[in-house]
């Protein structure tokens, strides 16, 4: 099963694009919402559900099932502090979105299901955060600094500081987006009126995403000090 917090990471950044494709019609409000249960309010002129509906993993790339180091490009200096960091390689998954309109106004819904149809396959390949590092259960950015994380979110720290030495490029995740024909219109109907949605034309996405599984520092002999972010390290 997909880790909670990459979904919402995916889930968010799909929405966020949904409200800058609406900002581009100038309406005068659209209420964008990630759970089918959500009712519309009653000044939106217009409400676009964006909601994961299935999830399917990528087993068959062939990574290997146990701890690695992980990969560096590029030819690198000989390791005098014996660096030892080692990681499962990512799981790879594909999310299923299902997104349609609710509004009292037909064509409206019609011209926001078009506009959303276009925008994505305008922009296709979506960044989302800086990729998140986890060790010794504590969350980290790419540049070292804590992350706090609320239940939805990682945020940096209000006093979070780089670390001294850090690799100054933050690393950023993509995931791509991919109109399919994957829910067929009788299990769509079950699946809306299930949540008291009324049948709508409706659209599917897949994405394209991956977890990072926690890194883990292995001993070594003589206790020598090292920063993950360092970036001579890297």
């Amino acid at each position: 099963m997909a880790d909670f917090r990459v979904i919402q990471h995916v889930n968010t950044v799909i929405c966020d694009r949904l409200q800058e494709i609406c900002d581009g019609l100038e309406l005068n409000w659209v209420g964008i919402h990630k759970d089918l249960d959500t009712q519309p309010k009653d000044d939106e002129e217009a409400t676009i559900y964006c909601s994961l509906y299935r999830i399917d993993d990528v087993d068959d790339i062939g990574l290997p099932t146990w701890p690695v180091r992980p990969y560096i490009r590029g030819p690198q200096p000989p390791d005098g502090k014996r660096q030892e960091i080692v990681q499962l390689p990512p799981r790879f998954f594909y999310l299923y979105f299902i997104v349609f309109v609710e509004s009292q106004e037909t064509d409206l819904s019609n011209i926001i299901m078009g506009a959303v149809m276009n925008g994505f396959h305008q922009q296709p390949v979506l960044l989302y955060q800086p990729k998140p590092h986890e060790l010794g259960g504590k969350l980290y950015d790419s540049l070292g600094r804590p992350l706090e994380y609320d239940g939805m979110d990682l945020k940096t720290g209000a006093t979070a500081e780089i670390q001294k030495g850090a690799n100054t490029k933050l690393v950023m995740e993509k995931i791509s987006m991919q109109l399919v024909d994957d829910l067929a219109f009788g299990d769509a109907c079950l699946l809306l009126k299930g949540f008291e949605r009324k049948i709508r034309p409706y659209l599917t996405y897949r994405v394209f995403a991956k977890i990072d599984h926690p890194m883990k520092l292995v001993p070594r002999v003589g206790r020598i000090g090292l920063s993950l972010f360092d970036a001579d390290s890297k």
